[in-house]
């Protein structure tokens, strides 16, 4: 592995890290912010919603930009600009609700951008370090996890030392770093435009329209979308609702909200470590499908017929575990199955369509919960997780094409010249 690649490859998977714990960072100072300001619990989900629409809306509709301008490009310009937003956020929060939630869509809209053009840059990364494409994006989820477990108490911590004001500009800090990592350790020759002096501008509709059309091609992505859009609908219910309401109504202590949340982090940080060991070995259908189903309806049913904390704790725990393989498995087969220069397009989408479904999880939990009882509406949602992990077993023939080695370049390529 030549030093340069390597480096460029490690300075990616960092710039991710440390943009991802700055982003756990700000869910955590944003919605205080706007407790502290405004005692709104309200108007603390308006200023969620404010960030995570644009996010999503992007993540669809962006990666044509982000082809078009050139991945490095809009990654470094779009968490410089964070940076100053966040700069700016933190000078002015004190003007009004309106503006803040003006600045909040649009850092929703450069995140959109910016962790869009990391992912485009991830496959021509990895390749030109020799790589596996399983083991480094095990490595990266791993990494993602380890910010969700670090970022949300070092938001806490942080608040308590210094202050509102210079939390969020710690967290404009980080986007500045993750910034000039990209500038320093990945070459220009990475995530370049997809078009040159010399080709013609794809128009932006039909740029779009290709990275549909390719998506529309290939059932294994189709499958994939389809299952993390319904597992991330019960996921949020949970994380949104069902376990804040069983730690208040069963043991009436806000530490064990933590201590459950935090045994899924360390369960999946665990896991990746032995997934990054074993990745190139491992069968993905087997292993995909095993993480599903140990890893989603155990603990929903812990938590609707169980009291006992430390119960929920070690199934949370193994879940954790089981799910490490999961994000890992449909990134190495998306970047595997995905010609470079649809990259963008293809991560943009999965984004969008995987998360359209996290603002609905939530109102749908909570009523669910309401209508329903939690322990009914809990173990209603375990049980559904538990049918949408059976079907990769009752109907086998689509996905254990997972394990089917990568399409070559042609024919991979084909779509976009349609």
């Amino acid at each position: 592995m030549p030093s340069r690649s390597r480096a460029a490859l490690v300075g990616l998977l960092t710039a991710g890290t440390i943009s991802d714990t700055g982003t756990r960072v700000s869910t955590v100072t944003l919605p205080w912010l706007v407790l502290v300001s405004t005692g709104s619990p309200t108007r603390m989900g308006l200023v969620v919603a404010a960030e995570m629409l644009p996010y999503v809306l992007v993540s669809a509709l962006g990666p044509p930009l982000v082809d078009r301008l050139g991945a490095r490009r809009v990654s470094i310009t779009a968490d410089l600009a964070s940076a100053g937003c966040m700069a700016l956020l933190a000078a002015t929060y004190g003007f009004g609700f309106a503006t803040l939630l003006g600045l909040v869509a649009v850092i929703g809209v450069l995140r959109g951008l910016g962790d869009n053009a990391k992912r485009a840059m991830a496959h021509a990364t990895i390749a030109a370090a020799g790589a596996s494409m399983a083991r480094v994006s095990s490595i990266d989820d791993g990494l993602h996890r380890m910010s969700i477990l670090v970022g949300a108490p070092a938001a806490g911590v942080i608040i308590a030392w210094f202050g509102i004001t210079q939390a969020i500009l710690i967290d404009a800090a980080s986007f500045a770093v993750a910034a000039a990592i990209v500038t320093a350790l990945i070459p220009a020759s990475i995530g370049r435009p997809t078009h040159t002096d010399t080709t013609e501008r794809e128009p932006y509709l039909k740029a779009l329209g290709i990275g549909l059309r390719h998506l529309r091609q290939d059932q294994v992505a189709v499958g994939i979308f389809a299952v993390m859009f319904i597992v991330n609908l019960f996921n949020q219910a949970s994380v949104a609702v069902y376990i804040p309401l069983w730690v208040d109504r069963v043991l009436d202590n806000p530490a064990a909200l933590g201590a459950v949340s935090g045994a899924l982090a360390l369960g999946a940080i665990v896991g990746n470590i032995g997934f990054t060991i074993a990745a190139t070995r491992l069968p993905r259908y087997v292993t995909f499908t095993i993480g599903l189903l140990v890893g989603g309806a155990p603990r929903f049913l812990a938590l609707a017929f169980s009291h006992d904390l430390l119960v929920v704790i070690a199934i949370t725990f193994v879940s954790g575990v089981a799910l490490s393989s999961v994000n890992p498995i449909i990134a190495a087969t998306i970047l595997e199955r995905t010609p470079p220069a649809l990259q963008a397009r293809m991560f943009g989408l999965a984004t969008a369509v995987s998360w359209a479904s996290i603002p609905l999880g939530g109102v749908l939990g909570g009523w669910a919960a309401s209508a329903l009882g939690l322990t009914v509406s809990i173990a209603l949602s375990g049980l559904l997780y538990l049918l949408v992990a059976l079907t990769l077993v009752l109907r086998p023939a689509r996905w254990r094409r997972l394990d089917e080695p990568p399409p070559t370049t042609a024919t991979a390529a084909e779509p976009a010249r349609t």
